[in-house]
């Protein structure tokens, strides 16, 4: 018997009817919204329970029609389970809960029903006992997602967040949690965010720090000292500790009065050390820096079960600064400084830099460091040829 009719769709459709404004569909018999499956609407109109009231207008004839429809529909379930069971693929005939309609069709247990658990084969990928079923209100969960990612995107920009935001593991967790919550969920105030949520976070990272301060006992670690200078102006020392389980953030100072002292910066690392517990540290790594280095040797003299070492990108740096000093380099980086400086200074210049590259940049070099100041050589001989041509075209 055919459920389908000559447009391919279930003919059960034909007694739904869908007012404007509305986000469900009604029967056309009782006007009873059905905000289910299709299934839903034909156990209403067969008078069986199945997740709606039986229809108390339907025609005699259509509810028969559809009697007859969720019998064989329940027969070809039985025998497809048989099948299943027979080669190890399916739930098996027992398992099978045709008593109640409910059940069978919206994936609810009865309560004097056991569940019996899916075994799953290689055929799973091929063949399923559970039918696929056309949602009604698809459409409106369509528009609706529409709706909400554009309230998402009107937040993002008004607080100008970063569009990699999305990109934070968080931020898909917080997703599924409220959406697992639904509807009725009240954001958290800004009083929560700064009292009991905050407190909660700080009692986990404490608990998060004990598993790598385990890794630091068992493993032993390197204590990493990274200096920069925020928009304050203020000098910030930021100590990591890295093992095996990853790099940890274990505090920042601010040694904007002590960062060119010995002695201070000897203090700094030492009380570092002794918080990080010297039997577990293997090498202290710093930059190149006079006073890190005279700290650096003062320390291993102090403590002689650790190394320090110093930081090998800083020294990279420090062999560029020296490079650059010499003649021919200080020549050609001058030179390419002043042609950087000349472009991004003009607004047409740079306007025009832009057309003859296809909207390629130069890198610009900065003060503090000094391997920039080469890739800015790179940058521009790779540029040389739409150079020339921008330059010729102003002649």
């Amino acid at each position: 018997m055919s459920e389908k009719g000559e447009d391919g769709r279930d003919k059960a459709w034909k007694y739904t009817k869908k007012l404007e404004g509305e986000r469900y569909f009604r029967c056309v018999f009782c006007n009873q919204v059905c905000s289910g499956t299709i299934s839903r609407l034909k156990h209403h109109l067969a008078g069986v329970a199945g997740g709606m009231k039986a229809c108390n207008k339907v025609p005699a004839d259509v509810k028969k029609e559809y009697k007859l429809v969720l019998k064989v529909f329940k027969d070809d379930k039985n025998k497809r389970s048989i099948m299943l069971s027979e080669i190890g693929e399916g739930i098996g005939v027992g398992s099978s809960s045709f008593d109640s309609p409910l059940s069978e069709e919206c994936g609810s247990n009865p309560s004097n029903t056991t569940a019996q658990p899916k075994t799953k084969g290689p055929l799973d990928r091929f063949v399923s006992s559970e039918p696929r079923q056309t949602v009604l209100n698809e459409a409106y969960k369509k528009e609706l997602r529409k709706e909400v990612c554009r309230m998402v995107g009107r937040f993002m920009f008004s607080r100008v967040l970063p569009f990699n935001t999305v990109n934070d593991p968080f931020w898909l967790a917080m997703v599924e949690g409220i959406a697992k919550y639904g509807v009725g969920f009240k954001p958290p105030s800004m009083h929560e965010l700064r009292t009991w949520i905050l407190r909660e976070e700080v009692e986990d990272i404490d608990k998060y720090f004990l598993v790598h301060k385990k890794a630091w006992e068992t493993y032993g670690c390197s204590i990493m000292s990274d200096g920069w200078t925020d928009g304050k102006g203020r000098v910030l020392i930021n100590f990591l500790v890295n093992s095996p389980a990853g790099s940890f953030f274990l505090k920042s100072i601010d040694a904007s009065g002590s960062i060119k002292n010995g002695s201070l910066m000897l203090k700094y690392l030492d009380d570092v050390v002794r918080e990080v517990g010297e039997e577990n540290v293997v090498q202290i790594i710093t930059d190149n820096a006079s006073n890190y280095k005279n700290a650096g040797i003062r320390l291993m003299q102090r403590r002689e079960r650790l190394w320090w070492t110093p930081c090998a990108a800083h020294c990279i740096d420090l062999m560029l600064e020296d490079i650059s000093k010499i003649t021919v380099y200080e020549k050609t980086i001058k030179s390419a400084k002043q042609v950087v400086k000349f472009i991004y200074g003009h607004t047409w210049v740079l306007s025009l830099m832009r057309e003859f590259t296809s909207n390629k940049e130069i890198i610009r070099p900065a003060i503090t460091r000094f391997a920039t100041s080469f890739l800015t050589l790179q940058s521009i001989y790779k540029q040389k040829q739409p150079l020339q041509m921008m330059f010729n075209s102003k002649k």
